[in-house]
């Protein structure tokens, strides 16, 4: 079974991986997310989903531009990213659950959990 990671996310999304970057990456059990700088220079930023398929491979399930902070549902995940100071603990609620996750060296984080039928149900930063 094969890790997401900064590599295998470039090549499981299509990128050129000459100029391509993976800013953040996120997994939970079969479902996975990326921020991926598409042409290195910050400009273009996506958010690419991914499944893990029978042959336990992540095969890409989506992909749709991103800015520097954002929410997103699809039916299969919701997701939640940002920026801030690298190495700082990023707090999010969802459904009613505190969880956390922490900023890179870059300050890119990204969280993902399971999507419900609730399309407005969505993550949110706890700002302390």
């Amino acid at each position: 079974m094969m890790e997401l990671n900064a590599e295998s996310a470039i090549k499981a999304g299509g990128w050129d991986p000459r100029y391509a970057v993976t800013l953040a990456a996120a997994v939970q059990d079969d479902i996975a997310a990326a921020l991926v700088d598409t042409n290195g220079d910050e400009a273009d930023i996506d958010l690419d989903e991914y499944v893990r398929g029978p042959d336990g491979e992540w095969q890409e399930a989506g992909s749709g531009s991103a800015d520097d902070q954002g929410t997103h549902w699809s039916w299969r995940m919701v997701s939640i990213w940002g920026r801030t100071a690298p190495g700082r603990t990023v707090e999010i609620e969802y459904l009613g659950v505190s969880h956390s996750t922490v900023a890179l060296e870059t300050g890119w984080w990204l969280f993902i959990a399971p999507s419900t039928d609730d399309y407005e149900a969505l993550p949110q930063r706890i700002q302390r």
